[in-house]
């Protein structure tokens, strides 16, 4: 009975004391982002998670986030960093207008494209928007079904090859 004890009562004790580790990385303010010009990512969209709450693209968030991020740092959008976004496979129903969204999207959505207003308001900061000609075709989009300000590339994965070639760096969130 008394090593049952003994040894219940050293297990809390243990319990309560911080670990060696307790003051090391993981309590450390977080790291901030330290290369701050120069910067160019190609984010691709190429799935069709959205957001539980919303509907939004899970990955046009993350661009969102990454932008954002970016301007908290006082970066400049063209200037200190270039994002570009490639929509391809099920992520290329992202950039298709709210018409086109209510009448083509797969699966259940909301009859208006959830990810619009973040992807106009990304657009009107600079990043620039690509869709895959491939999967329109396997999707029966056409290039009216397209918000105006993207640009049709013959194939997502070929455009995702040439950004990196020049120097951008590929995300898939």
């Amino acid at each position: 009975m008394r090593s049952k004890f003994a040894l219940a009562a050293f297990a809390a004790f243990s319990l309560l004391q911080a670990p060696a580790w307790a003051d090391t990385e993981n309590t450390q303010p977080p790291l901030q982002i330290t290369h701050r010009t120069g910067i160019k990512v190609i984010i691709q969209v190429n799935d069709a998670g959205v957001m539980p709450m919303n509907g939004i693209s899970k990955q046009v968030m993350a661009a969102k986030n990454l932008h954002d991020q970016y301007a908290s740092l006082g970066m400049k959008p063209g200037q200190d960093y270039e994002i570009v976004m490639v929509f391809r496979a099920a992520g290329s129903q992202f950039l298709l207008t709210d018409d086109a969204y209510a009448a083509k999207a797969r699966g259940p959505h909301e009859k208006v494209n959830p990810s619009r207003a973040i992807i106009e308001a990304l657009q009107n900061d600079g990043v620039k928007m690509y869709e895959c000609g491939v999967a329109m075709r396997m999707m029966g989009y056409q290039p009216s079904d397209i918000m105006p300000f993207a640009r049709v590339v013959a194939s997502g994965i070929g455009a995702i090859v040439d950004f990196e070639q020049s120097g951008y760096s590929e995300i898939t969130p």
